[in-house]
């Protein structure tokens, strides 16, 4: 099997250009005469044999398999092709001349420069976290109009219904035209939406939480991070939150944080034409750090968590992580949580009047409220005392009259909950994952993608509206706190006056009002009203999470984990213990049911805890949290990881795998490797770009004899000197860096560092280089542009300590040499994952059972 062949095959795992077979050929020097000129791509016929033929000036032919060339063309160019991100630095002589030196005019240059590169990084660190702020206020505040313009319309007509009819099952007829009119507001926004998602961006579906954590991790997909992607993210969220889908716009919120990090610094944008001359980074090093800091500036506007946002990037996205970066981090979600305050102010009214901003006063939280727990206790203390208007110098405090929040008694409690969101979350991932393979089996045109999604959201407003019409039970006004919920917010659906409708406040809401309610309201909920909403949101999410619009899976699972909690709780207050406050335990099963979910611990503690304002949930949060991951990870993956794994994507755990343990680094590196000599002849370096997809190749020591003179054994001997990227051979090439040879040097041109980055991140295909016929006979230096000090391992290096080696660094690529120097092999990610492992045990256990 060719090594296109081989590549095209593994697509899907290996991807990209770097994670090739390095292959069997060798590119050297040859005579001068016998330079290849590249000509005009031919055509074919089928009566024709599908092979290319380069005429050299002496007559001779060289043959070139033109699928091969294609093949490897397609893996370079697809845009569904996954690479790895190389974090390493490129220490060429570029490098060396820029910060290598001991005069005073070098170390001053140096000094400038290191004061110039940390005062831009600190400002572009506060630009992305205000953007994104600007953005998420933006997300929000057009939802919220647009639920509250569809919300008061059609609240109207239904209470048109209900004042006319003591039941909806007296007044069907008069119910049909609100569900007619929203059912196609619905369809038609989520419409909009999917439109948007499948021709535009289809990576804007989803959360794109899975995305930013490949990404941190060090694969990258080329239209993951792009403006455009963000564009079809921000306004297809917009449709699909407004179209009152089981989804929340907090993902989108994240993943839009981490584009406007990748963007922002590098100062370009190919698509809007934006280019500054400033390419200081230019680099995945320097991206990485500012994607880090955009999405944890998306937790902190969304959630108000800015800790959490934080530990968000750390436990869940980057792989790499030091000091200087949390401190950087820490400050971006800052930023963007004092930006959101600014912009909320004059659209919040304070409690004394007037607006917030007006009154020099900020508003608290992020743009998800769960509502004051406080409240809870005030309420109680103020009761006790006399009442809301009691003097507090005539009404001392008094501790017997303040309710906890939890007692040590609930966490046996919280505890058993912990485990059945354990199980319910690897049900439903289960569950999510089953439909996912069947999407991925049979919705594979536009056609069929438009049509799911728009029949799903038909299909979940009848199923919303029907439950709130005809399942709901009356309860009373009084009992709910208004600091926390909205009058507007309690559906009151042919109930009596003073009284609402339970499950119509929670199915005919958006999703945090919903939550709202279900943590707030000191109302009874009846156990059938919990138990139905929990299981048609549970049902409605799963199917939710992979249409082909953008969408959030926190707030939905939090919602569907605050209806199980809430369920607890009841049977806790009305049958077992009436002191218990029904609250927690939704806090406690929304913890337990999204933990058993995500499988996230440290950042969904501190989230949730920063969202609530609550620091006593703390503890029975991380101890839900822990108890639903164990449980969780007993059966299956967390859905984000679960989802990486089905697309094949090359991702690194924190830990090499078990199985790695009975392997060297010699049974998994690809050999033999495709090497330059460092002196290389204009036409043998195109004929390589052109046949292979590799990122780097290998260089060796120049050559004492022409390359036709020279067998491959005497190329084999050769000592390995350093590594050259793909992408710098090609500037060279675009930049006519080659010259005559004379000895073992050439008369080229010098390049610039800014020369080699001008670029990033695009790449020019080689066919795309326009080179004229008569440079195949000219030579090119690589010596001064590739990288001499790479990291190299051996053959016998235990497969963990490369793993370990290769992931703390980040590298992309690890050259592997004999005990004299030679180059024997190479690793790349492939080589690192699972995938790999679990084919050599299958072709060990295959050997030993033929035997």
């Amino acid at each position: 099997m060719s090594d296109a062949e081989y590549l095209a095959l593994n697509e899907p795992l290996v991807g990209g250009d770097d994670d090739a077979d390095p292959g069997s050929s060798w590119a050297g020097e040859g005579p001068a005469t016998s330079a290849p000129q590249y000509a005009a791509a031919p055509t074919y016929d089928d009566s024709e044999p599908p092979t290319l033929k380069l005429n050299y000036n002496d007559g001779d032919v060289y043959w070139i398999d033109p699928e091969e060339a294609a093949k490897a063309r397609t893996l370079r160019d697809s845009d569904h092709v996954y690479e790895s991100l190389d974090y390493d630095r490129c220490e060429n002589k570029l490098f060396r001349d820029r910060f290598f030196g001991a005069s005073k005019q070098q170390i001053d240059k140096v000094k400038a420069f290191t004061r110039s590169y940390n005062f831009w990084r600190w400002v572009f660190i506060f630009l992305i976290g205000a953007t994104t702020a600007i953005v998420a206020f933006f997300i929000d505040y057009i939802v919220k109009h647009l639920q509250s313009s569809k919300f008061k319309t059609l609240d109207g007509m239904v209470r048109d219904c209900s004042d006319n009819s003591v039941s909806a099952g007296n007044n069907v007829g008069c119910l049909f035209g609100p569900w007619a009119a929203l059912a196609v507001i619905n369809s038609s926004m989520v419409l909009l939406a999917s439109i948007l998602t499948v021709f535009f961006a289809p990576t804007a579906a989803g959360s794109g939480i899975p995305e930013i954590k490949c990404t941190l991790n060090g694969v990258k997909r080329r239209d993951w991070l792009t403006f455009k992607t963000m564009c079809v993210k921000v306004i297809g969220v917009l449709f699909s939150v407004s179209a009152t889908m089981p989804v929340g716009k907090e993902g989108p919120m994240i993943h839009s944080g981490a584009i406007i990090g990748a963007g922002l610094p590098q100062g370009k944008s190919t698509r809007i034409g934006i280019e500054v001359n400033k390419t200081t980074f230019r680099n995945d090093r320097a991206k990485r750090d500012f994607i880090s800091a955009g999405s944890a500036a998306g937790v902190s506007a969304a959630f108000g968590a800015q800790i959490g946002g934080v530990l968000f990037s750390l436990e869940e996205g980057a792989s790499f992580w030091n000091q200087s970066l949390t401190w950087r981090t820490l400050f971006c979600t800052m930023s963007s949580l004092f930006v959101l305050h600014l912009f909320q102010g004059p659209t919040v009214r304070s409690h004394e009047g007037g607006h917030s901003f007006g009154n020099g006063l900020l508003t608290s939280g992020g743009l998800l409220s769960f509502g004051n727990f406080e409240d809870y206790k005030r309420e109680c203390i103020l009761t006790s005392c006399g009442g809301a208007n009691s003097n507090s110098t005539e009404c001392p405090f008094n501790l017997s009259c303040e309710k906890p929040l939890w007692r040590v008694q609930d966490l046996i409690a919280f505890i058993l909950m912990a485990i059945g969101g354990g199980l319910l979350g690897a049900l439903w991932n289960h569950a999510q994952i089953s439909i996912t393979k069947l999407r991925m089996k049979f919705v594979t045109t536009s056609f069929r993608k438009l049509s799911e999604a728009v029949f799903f959201a038909f299909l979940n407003t009848s199923i919303m509206y029907t439950i709130a019409m005809y399942f709901g039970e009356c309860e009373s006004k009084s009992s709910v706190f208004p600091v926390n919920i909205e009058e507007d917010e309690l559906r009151t659906y042919f109930c009596k006056s003073g009284e609402y409708n339970d499950m119509a406040s929670l199915a005919f809401n958006p999703l945090e009002a919903a939550i709202k309610i279900l943590f707030h309201s000191t109302a009874n909920l009846s156990l059938a009203t919990c138990a139905v909403f929990f299981i048609l949101l549970a049902t409605t999410a799963c199917w939710t999470y992979g249409l082909m619009i953008p969408s959030g899976l926190f707030v939905p699972a939090l919602v569907t984990g605050a209806a199980y909690g809430r369920f607890w709780g009841e049977i806790m207050h009305q049958y077992i213990d009436d002191g218990s406050y029904r609250g927690s335990y939704a806090l406690i099963g929304s913890a337990a049911f999204l933990g058993g979910v995500v499988r996230m611990t440290i950042s969904l503690t501190v989230i949730l805890v920063e969202a609530t304002n609550e620091i006593s949930y703390g503890f029975p949060i991380m101890l839900t949290l822990l108890v639903a991951k164990w449980v969780g990870d007993s059966f299956n993956h967390g859905i984000y990881d679960a989802h990486i794994f089905l697309k094949k994507i090359p991702l690194l755990e924190y830990e090499a795998e078990e199985e790695m343990k009975r392997y060297c680094c010699r049974d998994v590196m690809s050999s033999p490797v495709k090497c330059f000599p460092s002196v290389a002849r204009v036409g043998d370096i195109v004929r390589l770009l052109t046949e292979t997809s590799h990122n780097a190749y290998v260089v060796v020591e120049k050559l004492e004899k022409p390359f036709g003179q020279m067998n491959e054994n005497d190329l084999a001997e050769k000592r390995f000197i350093g590594v050259i990227l793909r992408s710098h051979i090609i500037t060279m090439l675009q930049l006519r860096c080659w010259g005559t040879r004379a000895g073992f040097t050439t008369n080229q041109m010098n390049l610039s560092h800014k020369d080699f980055v001008k670029k990033y991140p695009q790449r020019t295909p080689i066919e795309d280089v326009s080179l004229p016929d008569h440079v195949n006979d000219l030579f090119m230096d690589l010596s001064p542009y590739m990288n001499p000090t790479p990291f190299t391992i051996t053959p016998e290096m235990p497969l963990p300590r490369v793993f370990l080696l290769y992931r703390s660094i980040g590298l992309r690529h690890i050259p592997v040499l004999d005990q004299v120097h030679r180059v024997v092999g190479m690793v790349t990610r492939k080589e690192l994952t699972g995938y790999k492992v679990h084919e050599l045990d299958h072709a060990f256990e295959h050997h030993h059972s033929e035997a």
